[in-house]
């Protein structure tokens, strides 16, 4: 699984971008009247700077190794549908059945993902021709389109071959 790139509470030469997504976190909690705690904040920090897809317990490994007091699993449950709704992180389906994966997603660019069936390898990709598509799809059946995930699933060429699968971990990998 892949770590974060950024311990909560330390700089980064992307600070600019961290803050303008900090600064939207705070616009959407003032807006339903919530508190920007110091948790609420670490938990931000903690998944923008996680490189990869991630679950909950991966963010909960990456706030205990911070040393971030009062972070509770509940308090991260919480506060990542907030961190959805101000675009921080998006939900990814992964094909993962119940198991439930996030990545960062404040200004990154839109992209898809490769899943192997067997190893559970993510491969993502940017395909402008899907995006085309899709949206002369929605306009010809006369939709507005919000949201969608593309995952298109296969085994990958190690796994094809039989050999060993690559060395991946098995929650899936960015």
């Amino acid at each position: 699984m892949a770590r974060s790139a950024l311990s909560v509470g330390e700089a980064t030469t992307a600070e600019a971008p961290l803050e303008r997504a900090l600064e939207r976190f705070r616009q959407l909690l003032r807006a339903k009247h919530l508190r920007f705690s110091t948790v609420r904040e670490a938990v931000a920090r903690a998944a923008l700077a996680y490189d990869g897809h991630f679950e909950v317990n991966d963010l909960m490994r990456e706030l205990t190794r911070a040393n971030v007091k009062d972070a509770h699993l509940a308090t991260v449950y919480r506060t990542l549908p907030l961190l959805v709704e101000a675009g921080l992180i998006q939900p990814t389906l992964l094909s993962s059945g119940e198991r439930r994966f996030y990545e960062p997603a404040f200004e990154r660019p839109h992209h898809d993902h490769l899943i192997c069936t067997s190893c559970g390898r993510v491969v993502e990709f940017e395909f402008e021709a899907f995006e085309v598509l899709q949206r002369d799809i929605a306009h010809r059946y006369g939709f507005e389109l919000l949201e969608h995930f593309h995952e298109l699933l296969g085994r990958c060429e190690e796994c094809r071959r039989g050999g060993p699968p690559p060395d991946v971990d098995p929650e899936p990998q960015a």
